[in-house]
């Protein structure tokens, strides 16, 4: 009886072999594992360093036009308030004094405008320009944010 014909009747033969191949697919998977952490953290890294400098060229907008940006923040929050809507619940919980702070609110906007507008126009700005200084704000921050996803796209790919 030959050696084959021993490990074919006693069964050790396939055993090995399916121990064999468990082992290499356990190996490959513990492989494909560690490079996928190794693109995610890199991704991560990238993504962390895009929006650092995001912030850092938002800061750098801010501090150079400070009343544009408190304009721009102004008018976003009030979006955002605009776009929330009241429940009924506040409503029978604030009743009056709910409609008063939100009058004095209002006041409170507009007096922000008002004074923002007039400090514009007070250095030489307009309208137009605090417009393009925000639009220019956001697509530089959209830029940023597209080139953080687009890296950690491709930095999670699998490597062939």
């Amino acid at each position: 009886m030959t050696m084959t014909e021993i490990d074919n009747e006693t069964g050790t033969g396939g055993a090995n072999s399916l121990k064999d191949k468990a082992s290499a697919a356990r190996d490959r998977a513990s492989e494909a594992y560690e490079a996928a952490r190794e693109r995610t953290s890199a991704a991560y890294e990238s993504a962390r360093e895009g929006a650092g400098r995001a912030k850092q060229r938002t800061s750098d907008g801010i501090n150079s036009n400070p009343v544009a940006a408190l304009i721009g923040g102004l008018a976003l929050g009030g979006l955002i308030a605009a776009i929330l809507p009241k429940t009924n619940r506040e409503e029978e919980l604030l009743g009056d004094y709910g409609r008063r702070i939100n009058e004095k609110a209002r006041e409170a906007a507009r007096a922000a405008r008002d004074a923002g507008t007039s400090k514009l126009d007070e250095l030489g700005y307009n309208r137009d320009m605090a417009k393009d200084k925000i639009e220019s704000l956001k697509s530089d921050a959209a830029e940023v944010a597209r080139a953080a996803a687009e890296r950690a796209r491709s930095s999670s790919r699998p490597q062939s």
